[in-house]
């Protein structure tokens, strides 16, 4: 079974990371983990590897934040 892909879901997030200091390769893998969320599924269905790549997204979006 594939995981569903929303592409809007995808633009929106990489857009949102990006115009935030995340780089382009770290937003893109976070991206396609939120696009690839199943609400049905505990944790989202998200793995560990998921799990990591938002985690390391998010550690670059907040460094960005003091900045604004």
């Amino acid at each position: 079974m594939t995981k569903p892909f929303n592409e809007s879901l995808y633009n929106a997030s990489y857009k949102a990371f990006t115009e935030n200091g995340v780089p382009d390769e770290v937003a893109d893998k976070a991206s396609v983990v939120v696009a690839s969320d199943d609400p049905n599924l505990p944790d989202f269905g998200r793995t560990l590897e998921d799990r990591n790549n938002i985690a390391e997204a998010m550690k670059h979006y907040w460094e960005n934040q003091s900045e604004k």
